[in-house]
């Protein structure tokens, strides 16, 4: 008889478990392919803070603005929030008087922003501060500029004095006076620019930009203007409107998801990066009647938003100060450079994706969010003319939803961008793209 070799066995349990490891190998299921970075980062959310001259229409109580500067610290750190605060100067000359230093300094070791808020008030002497009208001459104007912006640095240094929150400064002396004081950054819009938004806009624009010194043009960019960069944000969250539209809670939560369907859409599509920025704003002077609103948005933006990440894994928004948009502006600048921001004057088309959206939302105020599974997002809007106003999208391919528990019967669907058609309520159809909502009668 053969005698077989002492060593087949092993190569025989070698082959078998080569073999078998094949096997297990072939049938391992293929791994996902990883999802594409996302092209846009998430929305900054700025909260902007504006402490307001001492007059009869402001009020002429230190004690009770200061305690409302102590409930916005205390409410922004509960919230992981970060404040834009810009002073007039003779709240910081009441600071110096009531050795309240400290209070500013905590907004500072925070991270927040401190900086200058100017309104056409000049310094005479201390607490004598004279008032102007808006169209003061050039001069008059330099001087309010040198009057506030030396007393808020008296207390917080120019080191740390962020930046300019001008009411009604016009260009070009605006960017003439950025240049003179070596300021980098403005927040909020003047009032005529913010008119000029939302009467032909329908909102403030959604991205920081270096706007021109063209006289009227405040909505217009000019990439050659290299001092500084403008950070919108709206006015006064409160229920009473104003020139430069509604302000109340509802109005505000509109304002941001406009915003978000478009971020939505640059992340779909892929598009090149910009940097989004959305803002709130408050006053020292009239916060506490508005506490509750104030604190409801950043409620719902947390729960919402904030930290929040869209099903394809992309952060929706933060929380930022002024000085980190400006950062993040300035480092997308350099990887872009030559590119627009943000840009738009008469005459011109709406600069933003839904053309429509606006006009379908424009005396619109959210409501709340709605229920129709995972797949799908749904906010109700309501309005003061006319029935509610929906907003849909799928988060996966098409979606076949009943709708008829909302709107009974036929349906108007509108794209945002001009078209509409009309749809059964009970075999809605949805897709990634947004569609607005309503009864085909109102």
């Amino acid at each position: 008889m053969k005698t077989i070799p002492w060593s087949f066995p092993l190569v025989l349990l070698v082959l078998f478990f080569s073999l078998g490891c094949a096997a297990l190998t072939a049938i391992q299921p293929t791994a996902s392919p990883t999802p594409p970075p996302p092209t846009q980062g998430p929305i900054n959310i700025l909260f902007a803070v504006h402490i307001e001259p001492f007059l009869p229409n402001f009020g002429l109580d230190y004690g009770a603005r200061r305690e409302e500067l102590y409930w916005l610290r205390d409410l922004a750190l509960a919230h992981n929030a970060k404040l834009t605060v810009a002073s007039n100067g003779e709240f910081m000359e009441y600071v110096e008087d009531f050795g309240d230093q400290a209070l500013v300094q905590s907004y500072l070791n925070a991270g927040f922003d401190w900086g200058t808020h100017i309104h056409a008030l000049w310094r005479r002497e201390r607490h004598q501060w004279v008032k102007e009208p808006p169209d003061a001459p050039e001069e008059t104007v330099r001087r309010i500029w040198q009057d506030n912006i030396q007393a808020v640095n008296a207390i917080i240094g120019a080191e740390n004095n962020y930046g300019v929150a001008p009411y009604q400064t016009h260009q070009p002396l605006m960017v003439a006076l950025m240049h003179e004081y070596d300021f980098h950054i403005e927040t909020a819009l003047t009032e005529p620019a913010g008119v000029m938004a939302y009467e032909n806009l329908g909102h403030y624009p959604w991205n920081p930009f270096r706007p021109s010194a063209e006289v009227g043009r405040y909505l217009k960019e000019d990439l050659s203007q290299r001092q500084y960069v403008l950070i919108p944000h709206y006015p006064q969250l409160e229920p009473n409107p104003g020139h430069t539209g509604p302000r109340s809670l509802g109005a505000h939560q509109k304002y941001f998801l406009m915003e978000y369907l478009e971020w939505l859409h640059w992340q779909r599509e892929r598009l090149p990066s910009k940097i989004w920025v959305f803002g709130i704003a408050t006053h020292d002077c009239y916060n506490n009647p508005n506490r509750q609103y104030i604190s409801a948005m950043l409620d719902w933006l947390d729960a919402n938003f904030v930290g929040k990440t869209t099903p394809q894994g992309d952060v929706i928004a933060r929380y930022a100060t002024a000085t980190e948009v400006a950062e993040l502006f300035y480092r997308w600048e350099a990887e872009h450079p030559g590119t627009s921001s943000f840009s738009w004057e008469r005459g011109q088309p709406y600069p933003y994706t839904y053309a429509d959206m606006p006009i379908l939302l424009r005396d619109a105020e959210y409501d709340r969010a709605l229920d129709l599974g995972a797949a799908l997002a749904a906010h109700r809007f309501t309005r003061q003319s006319g029935g509610p106003i929906y907003v849909l999208w799928s988060w996966d391919g098409e979606q076949v939803v009943d709708f008829s528990a909302q709107i009974a019967g036929q349906l108007r669907v509108h794209d945002g961008k001009g078209n509409h058609t009309t749809a059964d309520a009970r075999a809605l159809i949805v897709t990634e793209e947004p569609i607005f909502v309503e009864a085909a009668t109102r």
